[in-house]
């Protein structure tokens, strides 16, 4: 993987491209799966182009592999020339008040270039990130130093509140990444509906958020061309229906995650059993 990652990134789409048919027609990684969670988001799309819709995923998912392992040997300069930033004067502002950021984003394109946004702002000059303990030792040790690549913070999920809570008592101010798409696992979860169809979420952000005195902003994603990413911050604004709820954020960051999917379906990770149905069926 690291002799790989210091190819340029041209060669490795091509490498790419050679595994997309072994990925879909051959491996068929959780075709079904996938299949069944396009078909129920998107009832009022055609069978065609819900295929189309399907194959660009694993496409856009193969690229997704060689871009985080390029993490491993890729320039600032390249990273800049990829990754544009925008709206960085939104995190600036809430830092320059005094306050912390939690930054809410999805699984959408390559997530792991994302943390490029740490050095776009000016403040707040601390930065987090929180991750899943992986079980296998190599691949942990591997992530980690793919994610340290930007010097922030790696906080394992159990460790949270307490380090939070450690570094709001510092008085410093500090921006920390939150993906809150996945199915949670835990007891403390909500029902709500996503993609048109129920779904589970937890609402941790939000509540910590609430506990620290920090406040939320969206990070929007959009990919401009392969390789290329636009991400922009955006305020959380509730609508008057979820201005009603005791989760207003939540379902704004929902929403707004919903938005960006729609835009740009094949970018989101539909390979996870995100739905309560799941729950049901086994």
């Amino acid at each position: 993987m690291r002799l790989l990652a210091g190819l340029p990134l041209g060669i490795l789409y091509l490498l790419s491209d050679i595994a997309f048919p072994f990925i879909y027609y051959i491996i068929r990684y959780r075709r079904r799966l996938v299949r069944e969670n396009l078909r129920c988001s998107f009832p009022e799309k055609s069978e065609k182009e819900i295929l189309r819709i399907e194959r660009a995923f694993y496409h856009n998912l193969c690229d997704v592999f060689i871009e985080a392992f390029k993490c491993l040997n890729i320039t600032d300069e390249e990273m800049r020339r990829r990754v544009e930033v925008l709206n960085c004067e939104l995190p600036e502002r809430i830092a320059a008040e005094g306050k912390n950021v939690f930054m809410l984003l999805g699984h959408l394109g390559c997530w792991e270039w994302y943390q490029e946004v740490s050095v776009r702002y000016r403040n707040p000059k601390k930065g987090a990130e929180i991750y899943k303990q992986i079980e296998s030792p190599y691949f942990a040790s591997l992530m980690h130093e793919i994610r340290s690549r930007w010097d922030t913070t790696q906080i394992e999920m159990q460790q949270t509140v307490r380090t939070m809570l450690k570094w709001k008592a510092e008085g410093e101010p500090f921006l920390c990444g939150f993906i809150q798409d996945q199915r949670p696992t835990g007891k403390e979860k909500d029902r709500v509906t996503f993609l048109n169809q129920a779904s589970w979420y937890t609402r941790g952000a939000e509540e910590i958020a609430h506990k620290i005195g920090a406040e939320l902003v969206y990070l929007d994603v959009e990919k401009t061309s392969r390789g290329h990413y636009r991400l922009t911050f955006l305020e959380m604004q509730p609508n008057a229906e979820e201005s009603s709820s005791d989760m207003a954020l939540s379902l704004c960051y929902l929403r707004l995650l919903e938005q960006s999917i729609r835009r740009q379906p094949e970018l989101w990770l539909w390979s996870h059993n995100r739905w309560c149905k799941w729950d049901l069926a086994n």
